[in-house]
């Protein structure tokens, strides 16, 4: 089978970065490990040609269209397309696939509620059904999520055997124990890196009133808007390559995840910075998501703090930042889930039973 893969950015580059050993493979979102244990072939699809295209889609809501038109006139070349950000880059196709114009099958991961699965509109809901029963199979990063998604949208037993499937996302076995990060920090200090969903103006101000520093890691456009910021707070909103990003991981003593969202749309956020605390063995404290497979205070390994609690995150901080023994197995925790629950070998065997078992469906 050809998987040809597409996202919402360069799989070209993220591929690069693997092969340079400057980034993980769970990037490249299953490419390296269900190539080395199948028969797939997952054929990275050139992100970007005619920028004049993309421009033209931005004007009319459709990201992305330069990949998908050029995707309609390469139908030889694969056998499935295969889109781990669903919509982001398959708009086009998706509805041009529901108008069964477009016939190449399609499978999507699907990270938040999938278009007005929360609407309170039955016509919305009703649409939204029929546009995800139009990939032909969809996996769910989260079980509540797909849980959410049934209930919602009435998917009957039929389809949510045929169509629909969970896998979690997890990190690259290798990337961590061979890539040369250098421990030893000469000062003491908790980080926080992301640019989605972030909620750093919450952390900020729980900071004023703590001792520790803290290193922020963001974007331009994610830099939190603080009129004057504490002295043990620093922001880095710079671009920094991903493996110097984790020389900073490796020297904190934890990784916090603050996180802000319309609850309508909660769903995976957070989960990008989770691989980092497992595969780093680090202890973390994140604002609580029920919809992340991964339960961080079950699995021993973080702490919960609630949406915009100051006051949490300041009791939060103390009683990690004051009980070394507990960070200690804190860490080890974090640790035995990459290794037994949370990697990209897991991952990478689900994907094979899902492209597996939906192929078969399909030549039924």
């Amino acid at each position: 089978m050809r998987i040809l893969l597409i996202n919402s950015y360069s799989m070209e580059n993220a591929y690069q970065l693997w092969s340079e050993g400057k980034s993980g493979s769970h990037h490249v979102w299953g490419k390296i490990e269900l190539e080395r244990i199948s028969d797939f072939k997952m054929i990275i699809f050139p992100h970007e040609k005619y920028k004049w295209l993309n421009r033209i889609g931005g004007k009319v809501g459709i990201t992305h269209l330069d990949q998908q038109i050029r995707i309609l006139f390469s139908p030889g070349s694969y056998d499935v397309l295969y889109a781990p950000y669903n919509t982001k880059n398959t708009k086009l196709l998706l509805f041009l696939k529901f108008l069964k114009i477009y016939r190449k099958p399609v499978v999507v991961t699907i990270h938040q509620p999938f278009i007005g699965t929360n609407s309170s509109s039955y016509l919305v809901r009703k649409i939204t059904k029929k546009l995800l029963m139009t990939y032909d199979a969809s996996i769910y990063l989260s079980e509540a999520l797909l849980a959410q998604a049934i209930e919602k949208l009435k998917i009957d037993t039929d389809a949510i055997a045929n169509k629909l499937y969970t896998a979690q996302w997890g990190p690259d076995l290798n990337f961590y124990a061979n890539s040369k990060f250098s421990a030893g920090a000469t000062e003491s200090y908790l980080i926080s890196a992301g640019h989605t969903a972030r909620d750093y103006e919450t952390l900020i101000e729980a900071f004023r009133r703590l001792d520790y520093k803290l290193k922020i890691f963001c974007t331009p456009r994610s830099m939190p808007k603080i009129a004057e910021l504490p002295a043990n707070v620093s922001i880095h909103s710079e671009f920094i390559p991903y493996i110097e990003l984790m020389e900073h991981y490796i020297n904190a003593e934890a990784i916090l995840i603050p996180l802000k969202y319309d609850r309508i749309q909660e769903g995976c956020q957070g989960m990008t910075s989770i691989q980092d605390v497992v595969a780093l063995g680090k202890p973390t404290i994140i604002t609580k998501n029920i919809t992340l497979n991964l339960d961080a205070e079950k699995e021993g390994f973080g702490i919960f703090v609630e949406m915009g609690d100051v006051d949490g995150w300041v009791n939060a901080v103390k009683t990690l930042m004051n009980d070394k023994t507990k960070m200690k197995q804190m860490s080890e925790n974090a640790l035995s889930v990459y290794r037994k629950k949370f990697n990209a070998d897991i991952f990478a065997n689900q994907l094979k039973t899902v492209f597996t078992q939906f192929w078969k469906e399909r030549d039924k």
